[in-house]
């Protein structure tokens, strides 16, 4: 009896002192908390961020391994200048770290349909548009590094520690818009939708960054769409004239439909 009472009292004094560390995690009410106040989300870049997977990464502490950060634009090329109004995309936690995707992500994402191939016999051709752009994501991520386990934050504190990269006080993307943004386009882009007469940063600013984009040339003018989501969910296909939108198509359900916003002409 006496040994099985020195044993549980040692197991009771165990769980006592592990509970604290247990309870400074970060708990799946506050990630919940983080995704919902952070993923669309927009910010101006204080640094640039640059192309591939590894991105920028900064420490809690509020630094930035600066060589390692020339390195990768160096090798990799800029996918984002600073001054640029971005948004988070994605949020990712891992055991010291949580990596937030920009626009995108810096990684190219493929489509299901974009594999597809039809044909007859032993010829088969993608039923993808070969004009379209197959490049490189043209988003990046930042990596938030802990040297212990994450612990508990909030919304705000983790902005605190994105400060040194990436500033939330002009969080509201037309502010960043370099022309005069009418009344109608204000309440468009509020309302995350894309419609004739904007220019590309209006979009940007209602939808974000397309997931592809494709160009081509249309009685004698050349149009690029930017297309935003896939099947079997809503697409939606915004077609420029240079910087203008001159058509906006959405297809749901497999049935194509066109969005008319306003009655007469589009606001100037």
């Amino acid at each position: 009896m006496p040994g099985r009472f020195v044993i549980a009292s040692i197991f009771l004094i165990t769980l006592h002192t592990a509970q604290p560390l247990r309870a400074a995690d970060l708990k799946p009410a506050s990630r919940i908390a983080i995704l919902r106040g952070l993923v669309a989300e927009y910010g101006s870049l204080v640094a640039p961020l640059p192309r591939g997977d590894e991105g920028l990464r900064l420490s809690a502490g509020g630094d930035v391994n600066r060589e390692e950060l020339l390195h990768e634009l160096t090798q990799e090329g800029t996918a984002i200048p600073a001054k640029t109004m971005v948004q988070i995309t994605q949020i990712e936690f891992h055991d010291k770290e949580i990596v937030f995707e920009i626009n995108g992500g810096g990684k190219k994402k493929t489509k299901w349909y974009e594999h597809i191939e039809i044909g007859v016999g032993t010829r088969t051709t993608p039923i993808n548009n070969p004009n379209a752009d197959a490049g490189s994501a043209n988003g990046s991520k930042i990596t938030l590094l802990f040297s212990k386990k994450l612990p508990e934050m909030t919304v705000d504190e983790i902005k605190d520690y994105l400060a040194p990269v990436l500033d939330f006080e002009a969080k509201n993307p037309i502010q960043t818009i370099a022309v005069p943004v009418s009344p109608e386009f204000q309440k468009a882009i509020e309302e995350k939708q894309a419609v004739v007469g904007m220019n590309q940063d209006m979009v940007l600013a209602a939808l974000g960054p397309p997931d592809r984009k494709v160009r081509e040339e249309k009685d004698g003018a050349e149009q690029e769409d930017w297309i935003y989501g896939s099947p079997p969910m809503k697409v939606t296909f915004v077609t420029f004239e240079g910087e203008e939108v001159v058509g906006v198509r959405e297809y749901a359900g497999g049935v194509r439909g066109e969005t008319h916003p306003y009655p007469t002409e589009p606001p100037r």
